[in-house]
């Protein structure tokens, strides 16, 4: 397409795109001349034309909202949020316990499970109880690390839109990743023991809304973003949240039996 310019009432023309394109880029147009193609009705300012909106130099005003836009952008993602941040993990550790069992079915002999499910029950002192309940937290540690070095989130934190970056924005090292992930374990579960974790995880809420960060995203030196989730991912949770907790009750029901069967006290 060819151009005609107005420069000053003075016309020129007619101009190719490109020749337009280069002059902008020179700085030698600044977007106030008057230009007409065929199919125009009228003349119209230069930088009106959408052909060559990417051209321009920003403006002071253009990058001021645009760092304005960037800060509150900043504010929103690095807004902590407790809640999705626990459901994004417990939705990562039902698929690997899923998985995990489904593996562990087909390698083990059922002796083995039958033996672990007495373990866990009562049958065994209470240090062999506590590394049987964190077993499966460690085993999934390394495969979190993974996950977050390659793509900076993991398939429960994706659905809920959550990421974790370095300070820099840049995705997490391995080892710190690693890190990250046993010191969950440790500080936000206290190795799973029951009474312990539920004060835990009480506390790792409160500090994360005072200071706005865990104390192993500050010993790491990594972030969590929070994207914003569609209202159907909120449901979906539920829905998941709900069905295993029918399983839990179930899998309760069965130790009752299992501890009456034994002899063990309830």
């Amino acid at each position: 397409m060819e151009y005609h310019l107005s420069i000053a009432g003075e016309r020129s023309g007619p101009h190719t795109q490109f020749t337009l394109i280069e002059r902008i880029r020179e700085s030698s147009l600044n977007g106030d001349e008057l230009v007409w193609h065929i199919g125009m009705t009228e003349w119209k300012p230069l930088r009106e034309l959408n052909e060559f909106a990417d051209y321009w130099k920003p403006t002071p005003e253009t990058i001021t909202h645009a760092e304005e836009a960037r800060r509150i952008a900043r504010i929103s993602l690095d807004t902590p949020q407790p809640w999705p941040r626990f459901w994004a993990r417990l939705l990562d550790y039902i698929w690997f316990m899923s998985v995990l069992g489904m593996v562990v079915k087909l390698i083990l002999p059922k002796n083995a499970l039958d033996w672990y499910m007495n373990a866990i029950v009562g049958g065994a002192s209470l240090p062999l109880v506590i590394f049987l309940n964190v077993l499966p937290f460690l085993l999934f540690a390394p495969l979190e690390a993974f996950c977050l070095s390659r793509g900076g989130t993991t398939p429960g934190k994706a659905f809920l839109r959550i990421q974790v970056r370095r300070m820099d924005g840049s995705l997490p090292h391995f080892k710190d990743s690693l890190v990250r992930s046993l010191l969950v374990l440790v500080k936000g579960l206290a190795l799973c023991i029951p009474v312990l974790t539920l004060f835990t995880i009480s506390w790792c809420r409160m500090r994360l809304l005072q200071t706005g960060r865990t104390s192993w995203d500050e010993q790491t030196g990594l972030r969590v973003e929070h994207g914003e989730p569609e209202m159907w991912r909120h449901l979906v949770v539920i829905a998941i949240m709900g069905f295993v907790l029918l399983i839990f009750i179930l899998a309760a029901q069965q130790m009752m039996e299992m501890m009456h069967t034994t002899g063990l006290p309830k």
